[in-house]
């Protein structure tokens, strides 16, 4: 690694992690880091904490000191930096690095996913919402966050699984496979100890149920099933609005896409694309404006 080359830096930040990537001036990968999660709305100190930690992994794995982060120019897309008072606040920030300018995860995730070309993007992580970019527009749908949206996410499917647990424990509905399965997981045996543990939990805890709910629904189990269809009933038409009177491919992004893709209806399937690149590669093109990178 050449120690006097510029670095610059893209960053993906949501509910349950913050992705770096840094690349050199020709667009190359150099080198990775993953810190914990980075939604700015939700917590922004920790957001702030694990962008610099990401980057100095990063330096690590290219085996340059931690010092070299102030030689560094860093695009981040970040989940809740679309909030005007959040997003006020990140461009207030006086960060460590050479320069550093931010948007939302779903700017950055359009740009990596077309190259700033018009598209349609869903993300389905740890939260969930849709977009669409025309002429350099973007028009977001959904995102409102765990506490009044985000349905179809991982953390909503996390939420949702545990309330229907203490349903079944109330005796209220029928106590399914789905059920024991999150109680043994969980390693509780009872509606108080299940509130105990999960009622503090955070949007990224919640979201590491979901894997266990979409696999019970593979399997037939009625609850299940019932909490998947309902959950991509509501992602389905966030993606019937962002395609809404436009000829756009649609793009699917997010830890939990690929295993809800096979649920999604044959209208939506048939408009999915490749994404060309990952949104890390979106917030490095938040530089290109002002820094010729490739």
């Amino acid at each position: 690694m050449d120690h006097d080359a510029t670095l610059y830096a893209g960053i993906d930040g949501g509910g349950s992690k913050c992705s770096a990537i840094l690349f050199n001036g020709k667009g190359e990968v150099v080198a990775k880091g993953l810190a914990g999660a980075a939604n700015a709305a939700r917590d922004l100190p920790k957001t702030l904490n694990s962008i610099v930690t990401s980057i100095e992994l990063a330096l690590k794995q290219a085996n340059l000191g931690a010092e070299y982060i102030s030689r560094v120019h860093v695009g981040a897309g970040l989940a809740g930096a679309f909030v005007p008072n959040i997003n006020a606040q990140l461009m207030a920030w006086k960060h460590p690095f050479a320069r550093f300018k931010v948007s939302s995860d779903l700017t950055t995730a359009c740009l990596g996913a077309f190259g700033g070309k018009d598209c349609a993007l869903l993300i389905v992580g740890t939260g969930s919402s849709a977009a669409r970019m025309l002429d350099g527009q973007l028009t977001q749908l959904g995102g409102h966050g765990f506490l009044l949206g985000d349905k179809g996410s991982g953390a909503w499917f996390g939420r949702a699984i545990v309330a229907s647990t203490l349903e079944a424990l109330d005796g209220l509905i029928a106590l399914s496979s789905v059920h024991k399965h999150i109680m043994k997981t969980l390693s509780v045996t009872n509606s108080t100890d299940l509130v105990q543990s999960m009622i503090g939990a955070t949007p990224s805890q919640f979201a590491m149920l979901a894997p266990h709910v979409i696999a019970f629904a593979k399997q037939g189990d009625n609850c299940a099933v019932a909490l998947v269809e309902d959950g991509v009933d509501y992602l389905n038409k966030l993606c019937h609005r962002a395609l809404a009177d436009i000829d756009l491919p649609l793009v699917l992004m997010g830890g939990l896409a690929p295993s809800l893709e096979p649920w999604f209806s044959t209208v939506i399937r048939e408009r999915i694309v490749k994404a060309l690149g990952g949104p890390e590669w979106g917030a490095m093109r938040l530089l290109q404006s002002e820094l010729e990178i490739v």
